[in-house]
């Protein structure tokens, strides 16, 4: 074939522009279920800049979809993403109709409300109940049986989370000290956090595996067990629980004490001459709160919601709704208490708390804990109280009087308190005052 003139100089033909093929080239080619989509790659621009872009068309149920990606892995994904909800399942290439797509859209929503369901597991079991019922609804069936199981029962289904809900509100709108409502947020709190179900599906063995999983004193297993009985009585009030049965909680067994548990709960005492190393040796702020717990026997979580004006020349008031026993009294300021607080300048506003530089109780108690130990004394659990009952009611010889003081029953003092230590140890204790060579200041008690 005889090429045109204008064709024999190189050069020319080189600058001759030859029209672009009208069939572009695939960048990849995703196929997949009998499905095949070819995906091309072009250049956008956008505001003067150039953008490397991949796209593919498809057409479903009639209608063009065109998708776009930023890069080729990308767009081989959505091709794949793609070729998934146009089949029916993996072993069925039909591509699916608009009615059938939302049918399996909605379904599929439905489905993931049920965590562990599958979309064939719900048909099967739809199935055979409309298999077992014949003719009629199954909702109205489901219906029927749940209003004749509790016209038996006699009790409506309720989650432990919602009893749990429904009990803290009723606390809070009785007025419920704030001590309360914590520990029962606390321990009731880790009930509904453990038995996500039905309070009526909990069994006394599940109550006690969770109690005997815990590492705590046969004290605090006690006190666990009483939030458990007093949410499941309330939850038999509301109509949660059969009204003429036992609730499984006031089932659960209280463990017997060995002889090893009964050693390990002894109560622990200090000696005079540790307490005047942990005051003498105590920071300036935490002075007040260990002569306090030493001299007057108020407990930790006393001692935390303490104020300044509730300090008064010859009694320290403990509120109702600040003791453990929800009783208001008066603990004594004896001499050496007296002694030690007049070190401890009060702030301007005497509403002011003792411990308002911590935030929780067991904050201050790990301060005093660390305090304790800087006194190079070994720390006893609640020995600040236990040490003053011992020792109030041995200089007194008065159970009476120390258990009023205490915020205690004579009971409890006679059992744990009595003969713990001598008249003359009691009579030390109460001796451990301020020497006269201290370089604090001391200030005036009635200020």
């Amino acid at each position: 074939m005889r090429l045109d003139s204008r064709l024999t100089d190189f050069a020319t033909f080189s600058q001759l522009e030859i029209p672009a093929m009208s069939k572009k080239t695939a960048a990849a080619v995703v196929e997949y279920r009998n499905i095949r989509i070819s995906i091309f790659e072009r250049v956008d621009v956008k505001n003067g800049k150039e953008y490397q872009a991949y796209y593919f068309t498809q057409t479903i149920s009639g209608k063009r979809v065109h998708k776009r990606a930023s890069s080729l892995d990308k767009a081989k994904a959505e091709a794949r993403r793609l070729i998934d909800t146009l089949t029916l399942d993996r072993r069925d290439t039909r591509v699916l109709t608009d009615g059938e797509y939302s049918d399996y859209a909605a379904a599929i929503q439905i489905i993931r409300q049920h965590p562990g369901a599958t979309l064939a597991s719900a048909i099967g079991e739809w199935n055979a109940a409309r298999k077992a019922l014949g003719e009629g609804s199954i909702v109205a069936a489901c219906e029927s049986h749940r209003k004749t199981t509790l016209k038996r029962s006699g009790y409506t289904p309720a989650l432990v989370s919602a009893v749990y809900d429904e009990f803290i509100e009723s606390l809070e709108r009785d007025g419920a000290s704030d001590r309360y409502l914590e520990d029962c947020r606390s321990r009731m709190g880790q009930l509904k956090n453990t038995f996500r179900g039905f309070v009526h599906a909990v069994e006394r063995v599940d109550l006690e595996n969770w109690l005997n999983a815990k590492k705590i004193s046969v004290k605090t297993r006690k006190n666990y067990r009483a939030a458990a009985v007093t949410l499941w009585s309330y939850a038999k009030t509301r109509g949660y629980l059969p009204p003429d049965q036992q609730t499984e909680a006031e089932l659960i067994t209280n463990r017997k004490r060995t002889k090893a548990a009964r050693l390990a709960t002894e109560i622990g005492v200090y000696e005079p001459a540790d307490l005047r190393k942990i005051l003498e040796a105590a920071p300036a702020h935490l002075l007040p709160v260990f002569a306090i717990g030493a001299f007057a026997g108020l407990r930790s979580s006393e001692i935390y919601r303490l104020k300044w004006n509730d300090i008064h020349p010859s009694y320290i008031q403990v509120d109702a709704e600040d003791s453990k026993t929800a009783v208001k009294r008066h603990a004594p300021v004896t001499i050496a208490l007296k002694e030690w607080l007049a070190r401890c300048p009060r702030p301007k506003d005497s509403d002011t708390r003792l411990c308002g530089r911590y935030s929780a109780e067991n904050a201050l108690a790990r301060a005093m804990t660390k305090a304790i130990r800087d006194a190079e004394v070994l720390p006893v659990l609640n020995g600040l109280r236990h040490t003053f009952c011992s020792a109030r009611v041995a200089a007194t010889d008065n159970v009476k009087q120390t258990s009023r003081e205490a915020g205690n029953s004579p009971a409890i003092i006679l059992q744990h308190y009595v003969k713990v230590m001598t008249r003359a140890k009691g009579q030390a204790w109460f001796n451990v005052r301020p020497s006269a060579s201290a370089s604090e200041k001391v200030v005036s008690f009635a200020a």
